[in-house]
């Protein structure tokens, strides 16, 4: 499988559609169900009972322990169905996603947000960084996990370089630079190599 573009916007399409736009009321439940986990995440790394405590804290409400579940596999089913195991192609579309450079205009996604990027800023970053590192406390285990987290630390960097702007209110693609070759060979050296406490450390370094 070849990268391109179009892949790429495909990809966060469905992607987008399936956790925001659809309004699934499965999906709006299940991220109900952990909107603290941020929280106790930060809690327990200030008081060092991290991950330990965490985990079993977590494990106390049931509904939570789905609702993460159901989102981690859901997403990687829909890695799976658009990249299976091109790491490299899953890499390119997150790389694109830190750049702000796919715009897409297809329905429903409203004029206002035309481009594929994290509306949140690094911290949305950081928010599924530590969704995904508690479903793998978890017993969430799949080989997968360890390119996606690095492809979030790699987008996470790119964004915060790029500082890519979102469509504009009348629908405007806004036409966002790409990083240049240099800049982006340089961050794919730090973060494609990172292991899970590496990432967990490069995370926490931006938000404690």
């Amino acid at each position: 499988m070849v990268y391109s573009s179009q892949l790429g916007t495909n990809f966060w399409y469905e992607f987008d559609n399936f956790f925001l736009w659809d309004e699934r009321q499965d999906v709006l439940k299940a991220l109900g169900n952990i909107s603290d986990l941020d929280r106790i995440c930060k809690e327990h790394k200030i008081n060092e009972t991290y991950p330990i405590d965490f985990i079993n804290e977590v494990r106390q409400d049931e509904q939570r322990v789905k609702s993460i579940i159901f989102l981690a596999q859901k997403q990687l089913e829909i890695m799976n169905k658009n990249f299976g195991n091109n790491t490299e192609s899953q890499q390119r579309a997150f790389e694109d996603f830190g750049q702000g450079i796919l715009f897409d205009d297809r329905r429903p996604r409203p004029l206002n947000n035309r481009v594929h990027m994290m509306d949140e800023g690094q911290f949305g970053f950081y928010r599924w960084h530590t969704l995904i590192r508690t479903a793998l406390l978890l017993n969430q285990v799949s080989e997968m996990w360890l390119h996606v987290e690095r492809h979030i630390g790699l987008a996470c960097s790119i964004d915060s370089v790029q500082r890519p702007r979102q469509s504009t209110n009348d629908g405007n693609n806004p036409n966002n630079s790409e990083i240049s070759p240099e800049k982006l060979d340089k961050l794919r050296s730090f973060w494609l190599q990172l292991n899970f406490e590496e990432l967990d450390a490069e995370f926490d370094k931006q938000f404690f």
